[in-house]
């Protein structure tokens, strides 16, 4: 049976090397991001946005990323807690 537990255990193991994971899903993919805003608003974003995109993906190395997230299991489940029984 799946409990707060083990769900925070397998976010753990899942978060182990997410670093590396994250920043190849996320380099390059302003004109996606563009593609995205545009369908949700119905109009294209600013150069701005995609720019400033680009730029904070670049900002944030793998490493970085990977730092930020690791360690955070019980926060990870208090969060889920929280979110699921409102308080």
């Amino acid at each position: 049976m799946a409990t707060l537990q083990s769900a925070q255990a397998k976010w753990e193991r899942k978060t182990a090397n997410a670093g590396a994971k994250w920043k190849a899903a996320v380099s390059g993919k302003g004109a996606e991001y563009s593609a995205g805003i545009q369908r949700f608003l119905g109009a294209a974003p600013s150069a701005m946005v995609v720019t400033a995109y680009e730029q904070g993906v670049g900002a944030v190395s793998a490493q970085d990323f990977q730092s930020a997230i690791a360690g955070k299991g019980a926060k990870w489940a208090e969060n889920t807690r929280r979110g699921l029984t409102g308080g």
